[in-house]
C-alpha cells in the first residue's frame, strides 16, 4: 500500500474514532441526572465562585495552573465535594465534577477515586467546555496516563488502575473502544511482568478483539502462545 493510501486510511480511522467519541459524549449527556440541589441558592453561589476562580487559570502556564489548583482551588472546594459524598445526595453537581477534574489534572488519583465512583454511578455531566468528552472517558484517560507513568517509575499503580478498570466494565462506561483496549493491553503488560502469562494472554486477545487495528498486540500474543505451548 502506498504512503498516500496509508495516510488516507489513518486519517479516516482517526475521523471515525472522533465521531464515535462525540456520539458517546452525546449519549452520556442524554442520560445524566437532572435534579437540582435542595439548597439551590447556596449551591449556585458556590458554583459562581468556582467559575470565577477557574477563569483565573486562563493564560497560565501548565505548571502555574497545577500550582493554583493544588494550593488554592482544591483545598477551597474539596470540602463541598466531601459534604456531597458523605451526605449521599444525588443531583446534578458541577462543583463535584470540577473538583474531580482538578484532582485528576494534578495526578491526585487516589484522592479522586471516591468522588469518581459516585459521579460516574450518578452519570454526572461534564462542564460545557468539554463538548467532546464525557466524565468516564476523561477519568479513564487520566488514570491510564497516570498508571503508565507510575509503572515506568517502578511505583505502584494499584488499586486505582484496577478500580477504574472494574468501574469501566461493571458500569458499562460510555468510552471509546480504543480506551478499553488500552486498559486490557496495560493489564496484560503488568501480568507479564508478574509472570502471569495466562491472564496476560487473555487481556491481549481481548484488546485485539475490541480494537483489531489499534491494539497492536499480535506480537505479544504470538510470543505468549509459544511460551505456553499453544
Amino acid at each position: 500500500m502506498s504512503t498516500i493510501a496509508l495516510q488516507f486510511k489513518d486519517r479516516a480511522r482517526k475521523r471515525a474514532q472522533a465521531a464515535r467519541q462525540d456520539q458517546l459524549a452525546a449519549d452520556y449527556e442524554a442520560d445524566t441526572i437532572r435534579q437540582a440541589a435542595e439548597d439551590y441558592d447556596q449551591y449556585q453561589l458556590t458554583l459562581n465562585s468556582l467559575e470565577t476562580d477557574l477563569k483565573r487559570l486562563s493564560g497560565l502556564a501548565p505548571g502555574d495552573k497545577d500550582h493554583l489548583k493544588s494550593n488554592e482551588l482544591i483545598p477551597k472546594y474539596l470540602p463541598n465535594a466531601q459534604q456531597y459524598l458523605y451526605a449521599g445526595d444525588s443531583y446534578r453537581n458541577l462543583i463535584l465534577v470540577e473538583v474531580i477534574i482538578m484532582l485528576l489534572d494534578v495526578a491526585e488519583i487516589p484522592e479522586a477515586m471516591p468522588f469518581v465512583e459516585m459521579a460516574t454511578e450518578q452519570k454526572q455531566p461534564m462542564p460545557q467546555r468539554f463538548q467532546k468528552t464525557n466524565l468516564p472517558t476523561f477519568v479513564a484517560d487520566k488514570v491510564l496516563v497516570w498508571a503508565m507513568a507510575k509503572i515506568a517509575r517502578g511505583e505502584t499503580h494499584e488499586p486505582e488502575f484496577s478500580a477504574t478498570f472494574e468501574m469501566m466494565l461493571e458500569q458499562s462506561w460510555k468510552v471509546p473502544r480504543e480506551v478499553v483496549a488500552k486498559y486490557h493491553k496495560l493489564a496484560g503488560d503488568v501480568d507479564v511482568k508478574e509472570d502471569n502469562q495466562e491472564h496476560a494472554l487473555e487481556h491481549y486477545i481481548r484488546a485485539t478483539e475490541i480494537d483489531p487495528v489499534g491494539a497492536k498486540c499480535t506480537t505479544k500474543i504470538n510470543k505468549l502462545k509459544k511460551q505456553l505451548g499453544r
